[in-house]
């Protein structure tokens, strides 16, 4: 499995990123990577915050102490709804 994901590597983000579409095209392409595997959901959620960088990845870190968060016990769609609601305008999330 290891080889597998070195060989795909699913797309990166990183607080640097300007806009709320490059959150928005990050989520697309993470779920993207994910048709083409049959991970669990915790295994969704563990390759999207593997692949967080910068600034990002801190915010990851700082969320899951502050939540008292497991990463072995979080699932795709809890960790999309946290990354949403910290990287997309209010505005945007709220229509979505």
């Amino acid at each position: 499995m290891l080889d597998e994901f070195k060989k795909e590597k699913p797309p990166k983000f990183d607080k640097e990123m300007k806009k709320p579409e490059d959150a928005e095209e990050w989520l697309l392409g993470m779920k993207k990577f994910f048709r083409l595997h049959d991970y669990s959901e915790n295994m969704k959620a563990r390759v999207a915050t593997f692949n967080l960088k910068g600034k990002v990845d801190i915010w990851w870190e700082d969320v899951k102490n502050v939540r008292c968060i497991h990463e072995e016990d979080l699932i795709w769609s809890e960790f999309e709804w946290l990354f949403k609601k910290n990287y997309l305008s209010q505005q945007y999330f709220m229509t979505r």
